[in-house]
């Protein structure tokens, strides 16, 4: 992503950030459409696994119901499990983690380890004629899910300091409702993007099922080879 759209994004972010926090000491209402805002944009930053979403989906055939399945069910577990962190941060280490601060390297390391291994079970199903059941998916959703960043962990723990409970499960579904969007949009464009090309290529090749299981190989490869530079950048 460009710096300029970056330094865009993180401004404008930082704007809906402020916002957010003025209501939801007020309890104002408004709060949900602010999350949901701050959700869909944040996912939009570098992260969040979008890129092994889209190979996830160029390489294997998938309706729209299982995109944003995935999508909303890994947005669900980001924010639970930012808010976990939250907790045990707060309440059993006696830290308060800030809004500038990085991932935690475990956190990445899990989350990736299992989107690396969404990808070994998609490689290894393109080399069977049997496709089994397992296709990799739990362990993608669970990846992308136990990614969880400072920005979560620290506007679910404000809204737990400031704000009533009410206000703390509001934010918590408003945030996984916007990041599930534009992750799920992700998603989506792989799935039509995989299917025009299964109709451009299905109408030349009369082996279209060896193209099918070359490009969910290629796809998984590419999701393996995400999941070990993250975690290979994440220990510099």
């Amino acid at each position: 992503m460009p710096d300029w759209l970056m330094a865009w994004l993180g401004q404008f972010q930082g704007g809906v950030v402020r916002s957010l926090a003025a209501e939801l000491r007020t309890g104002g209402v408004a709060a949900a459409g602010l999350a949901f805002a701050l959700g869909a944009l944040h996912a939009l930053t570098p992260g969040h696994g979008k890129a092994a979403l889209a190979a996830y989906f160029l390489g294997r055939e998938a309706n729209a119901g299982k995109g944003l399945r995935i999508a909303l069910s890994a947005a669900l577990l980001h924010v639970l499990s930012g808010l976990a962190l939250f907790l045990i941060l707060r309440f059993v280490v006696g830290l308060v983690p800030s809004m500038n601060g990085r991932s935690s390297p475990a956190f990445t390391l899990v989350g990736y380890g299992l989107i690396i291994l969404s990808g070994a079970i998609m490689i290894a199903q393109s080399l069977r004629t049997d496709h089994g059941t397992a296709d990799g998916a739990h362990a993608l959703t669970a990846g992308i899910g136990l990614l969880p960043c400072p920005l979560t962990i620290s506007v679910l723990g404000f809204a737990w300091t400031q704000s009533s409970a009410q206000m703390v499960g509001l934010t918590l579904v408003s945030l996984a409702l916007g990041i599930s969007l534009t992750i799920g949009i992700v998603a989506l464009l792989a799935i039509l993007a995989r299917r025009g090309l299964g109709a451009a290529v299905g109408s030349y090749l009369p082996g279209l099922e060896r193209w099918s299981r070359g490009l969910q190989g290629v796809a998984g490869a590419a999701i393996v080879a995400i999941g070990l530079l993250t975690i290979a950048a994440a220990s510099m």
